[in-house]
């Protein structure tokens, strides 16, 4: 997943907000300016961690999601990769 992350951000195809998910909830998390200021004991600190968790999950999705661009070798694939040929027809190509 990591090799792949690292793809995800590099590749132009992918937009640059959905890039910039985790980056701006680990900016809400430092910032001293919240939705729910942090000297409010637990509510503060919860609004903090929601952000992170759902930006975290986010990209997990996304980096799950994407695909790179694979060089084509002319047989069609599902999503998985796996070839949609039926194996009759590969015997007589």
């Amino acid at each position: 997943m990591g090799t792949r992350f690292f793809q995800y951000v590099r590749d132009p195809r992918v937009a640059l907000w959905r890039k910039l998910a985790g980056v701006v909830a680990v900016v809400y998390f430092l910032s001293p300016v919240d939705a729910v200021p942090d000297f409010i004991p637990v509510l503060g600190w919860l609004d903090d961690l929601g952000m992170l968790s759902a930006a975290a999950f986010f990209m997990v999705r996304e980096v799950q999601r994407y695909r790179p661009e694979q060089p084509w070798d002319g047989v069609p694939r599902d999503a998985e990769g796996q070839e949609r040929v039926p194996p009759t027809v590969r015997k007589h190509v």
